[in-house]
């Protein structure tokens, strides 16, 4: 696909994918406002105003565990299901991919139903926080928490109403990567003492997501330098979250290494895996 200047393609701001114009929630602005809004709501407010004069609801412990190893089913499952339609079957260069919003043969289409689907699974990544207000576990609804399951479903609804496919299955590849990890050792946390104490590798989840998004920001440049027909305004977007997500775990890296060194400063709870045993 053409990068030259004036190809809807790649110049134009916000240039819907016509091969998704007609889905529900594709860049449905109205329904991200309406779902962020009622989010932030529950999770800030109105949950915690409902749990004040509660005593945390620590019977839903099972369920929570079945929830967490469902999504490791299904973020390993999307992980193969996305390899398999792009790099290790659907042709597609790992150093740069543009996007052909004329294609729609079945590979592509069934892409891009792979992310129409794994946006509803983002969303479902909600209930991780109405299970910690519940539990009363306000410490871990802190303002990374929430914006990082906020941007996370923004890309999501904007991307399959913008142009899922592309250079952006890496990013996609990486985070289901990054869930079933996490989701696994939320399962482990949450099996006692016996199992807590071999999850010594716990130090090493905040670097390991310092890693990801170091290699999303790389990633998502190379179309600035490299001209396969990948839209600027998307490689923008998602380089931006990377440096705004690189930089809050960095802050939490150095907050969590002075505790290690001086046990009365506590942290503040902002990563996203770096929890405490639930």
């Amino acid at each position: 696909m053409s990068d030259e200047a004036g190809s809807p393609q790649t110049t134009a701001i916000f240039q819907r994918d016509p091969r998704t114009a007609d889905w529900v929630l594709a860049g449905n602005t109205q329904f991200l406002i309406a779902l962020f809004t009622t989010y932030v709501y529950l999770v800030k407010i109105g949950g915690p105003s409902f749990m004040k004069d509660r005593k945390p609801y620590d019977g839903i412990k099972p369920l929570v565990i079945v929830y967490n190893a469902c999504m490791v089913v299904l973020n390993a499952g999307f992980m193969v299901a996305f390899l398999s339609k792009t790099y290790m079957g659907g042709g597609y260069s790992l150093i740069c991919q543009g996007i052909d919003y004329e294609a729609r043969d079945e590979v592509t289409m069934s892409m891009l139903n792979l992310c129409w689907w794994y946006m509803l699974v983002r969303i479902a990544d909600f209930l991780d926080t109405i299970f910690f207000v519940l539990r009363k576990k306000d410490s871990h609804v802190s303002f990374l928490h929430v914006a990082h399951h906020i941007l996370v479903v923004f890309n999501g609804c904007y991307g399959v109403g913008y142009g899922p496919d592309g250079q952006a299955a890496l990013t996609i590849i990486l985070n289901c990567f990054v869930h079933v990890v996490m989701y696994t050792y939320y399962i482990l946390s949450m099996l006692g003492p016996a199992v807590q104490k071999h999850l010594w590798w716990k130090r090493y989840l905040t670097q390991f997501q310092l890693v990801q998004f170091t290699i999303i920001f790389v990633h998502m440049m190379t179309p600035l330098f490299v001209s396969c027909g990948y839209p600027r305004p998307h490689v923008y977007i998602m380089a931006c979250e990377a440096v705004f997500f690189f930089t809050m775990f960095v802050r939490f890296y150095l907050q969590a290494y002075r505790e290690r060194r001086d046990p009365s400063k506590k942290c503040n709870g902002d990563s996203k895996l770096e929890r405490k045993a639930q």
